[in-house]
């Protein structure tokens, strides 16, 4: 009998699911917009979703090893428990791993969206061979994940690695988190195209107003696009400079949907680091994007599920 995984990215602004074979190829995938639903009927449809998938690829529940899901916010990956997520109002303290596994009847295992996606690119992406890295992603929010000697260090509570809920302006402005001057306020998606708005002036020049559009006119000269990219690759960079000191990894790992900008982002951000950080651990460690794309956590978390049930075979 053949065996299958289903894997959950659920982000700020979209949830994918996908189902994967063993060997942590995507066989199927959908989506739908995480910003239209509330907590019990974000649940339901995924719920719904993957009813969907079983029914169109013709496929039992107990060909279904579990679920994986990432999640973009404070996880108790052993208790199955959100603690909460940052960018996506209504959840506090929620069993989801209990209220999934009740509801679908498969086993479900959860932990935080970066770390699945650390999982994808250190054994099927860019972090293969290196056992020093950061993961960060950019996006809605801002993740990050620490892996130190080839494993995920998780700290005292679990939830190590909020690179985006690091502190760069002791008076800078309100972050969702609850705190003030957090990378992410000055380079999650909203608040950088606020930045970009007011660098841009005229709305009506680049429309629609999207990270994508803001990245297509940077590169046909666009020069208060191409700066709004820039300015937001500095703060990056300034930021990853002290995890560069503190930690020094062999390689950072950048995804998400804004690391698209490409490398008037990435040059900025190296620029950065290699001006702020200490030259020995700068001068070693390498800046890269995420070679699976916006695919790596749903690889991820389908290696979550793996790993949760100590599972070695491939299709």
């Amino acid at each position: 009998m053949k065996r299958y995984i289903i894997g959950v990215d659920i982000g700020g602004t979209h949830t994918k699911v996908a189902l994967l074979g063993l060997g942590g190829r995507i066989l199927y995938r959908a989506d739908f917009l995480t910003q239209n639903y509330r907590r019990e009927t974000l649940i339901k449809a995924l719920s719904g979703a993957v009813r969907i998938i079983l029914e169109k690829n013709n496929i039992k529940k107990r060909e279904i090893l579990g679920l994986g899901i990432g999640l973009p916010g404070l996880v108790d990956f052993k208790k199955g428990l959100v603690f909460c997520l940052t960018n996506v109002p209504g959840w506090t303290n929620v069993p989801l791993k209990k209220i999934l596994e009740r509801d679908i009847g498969v086993p479900v295992f959860i932990d935080n969206d970066v770390k699945v996606m650390a999982m994808g690119e250190l054994r099927f992406g860019a972090g293969k061979g290196y056992k020093n890295a950061i993961c960060m992603t950019l996006g809605t929010g801002v993740g990050g994940a620490v892996i130190i000697d080839g494993n995920l260090y998780r700290g005292a509570s679990l939830v190590a690695g909020e690179i985006g809920h690091m502190p760069i302006n002791e008076d800078g402005p309100a972050c969702n988190c609850g705190s003030s001057g957090c990378l992410e306020a000055y380079v999650g998606r909203e608040y950088f195209l606020d930045d970009a708005r007011k660098r841009i002036g005229r709305k009506d020049r680049i429309t629609p107003f999207t990270p994508e559009r803001l990245s297509e006119a940077a590169l046909k000269g666009d020069k208060a696009a191409a700066n709004a990219w820039r300015k937001m690759g500095e703060h990056i960079g300034n930021a990853l400079a002290g995890v560069v000191n503190l930690l020094n990894p062999q390689i950072i790992i950048i995804g998400g949907g804004m690391a698209g900008a490409g490398e008037i982002l990435f040059g900025s951000i190296r620029k950065a680091v290699s001006k702020k950080s200490l030259r020995i651990p700068g001068r070693v460690v390498k800046i890269v994007r995420a070679k699976l794309g916006n695919d790596a956590a749903l690889i991820g978390a389908a290696e979550l599920v793996k790993d949760n049930l100590a599972v070695s075979c491939k299709l």
